[in-house]
């Protein structure tokens, strides 16, 4: 971008460079900050004062990002969610269980169904599966583990949609995806599965009561079975304590 800058004759070029001598003004990127956070310090670069981005940074809401599904996407989420037999009135968790092919991000099988097997019990949760079309074979293997009903809506949802049907649940468990930035997007409060050799910083939610990452920081490539199903449940209980089911006045 900044090569890109400089061909383009641009007089002020500020950003993260392996080159800083094209740079007007260079910035080190900082690891204890997110990659949201270190972008936003380019503001004080360019002039708008630190009081601006001391604010972004000690309030982590203001540079969350939001989503804001139509009422038509809405109505759609509910009747898609009815159809399915999901009772609106009874707690809900979305799983995302899938994500690309091309990046190393898993949990097992038999770990998926014994979480939901014990939101469940413990809290009489209905489970709600979320992911792309591609995604729906391995879904159903998934889903045919269990003992009691789920829904899914892989590959049968918009962006918007899906967005809606994140913003009428109650906590999800998710693998480090797409799908998970919209429900960090609806301020769902959930458990985040990442690999160990995705350094999280890069985007995933830091500083955020309703997110818990569980990873092994310290492998420098991540087994399958790397977080537990004690640790993930531990995760999920507290959560649900802290946001209980059914009570959206937090999600503002």
């Amino acid at each position: 971008m900044i090569l890109s800058a400089l061909l383009a004759g641009a007089p002020t070029r500020v950003g993260f460079t392996l080159l800083p001598e094209l740079a007007a003004a260079h910035l080190h990127f900082d690891p204890r900050l997110s990659q949201i956070a270190n972008n936003l310090r380019i503001i004080e670069v360019l002039g708008h004062g630190p009081a601006l981005l001391d604010q972004l940074q000690s309030n982590p809401s203001l540079i969350e990002p939001q989503v804001f599904p139509s009422a038509d996407a809405v109505a759609t989420a509910r009747q898609l969610l009815h159809e399915q037999g999901i009772d609106e009135s009874k707690p809900i968790a979305v799983f995302i269980t899938q994500t690309s092919p091309t990046q190393r991000k898993s949990w097992r099988e038999d770990r998926f169904r014994a979480v939901a097997e014990t939101l469940h019990r413990t809290h009489n949760m209905q489970i709600v599966f979320a992911g792309t079309a591609s995604e729906s074979p391995a879904i159903e293997a998934l889903r045919a583990g269990l003992s009691f009903h789920t829904a899914t809506v892989a590959g049968q949802t918009s962006l918007l949609e899906l967005s809606a049907i994140l913003g009428l649940a109650d906590i999800a468990l998710t693998l480090d995806t797409g799908p998970m930035h919209l429900a960090r997007a609806m301020h769902l409060p959930m458990v985040i599965i990442a690999p160990a050799w995705s350094p999280a910083v890069e985007w995933l939610p830091l500083n955020n009561p309703r997110a818990r990452i569980l990873k092994n920081a310290d492998l420098p490539t991540a087994p399958s079975d790397e977080v537990t199903v004690p640790e993930v449940e531990q995760n999920l209980n507290e959560l649900l304590a802290l946001y209980p089911p059914r009570t959206f006045a937090y999600r503002s």
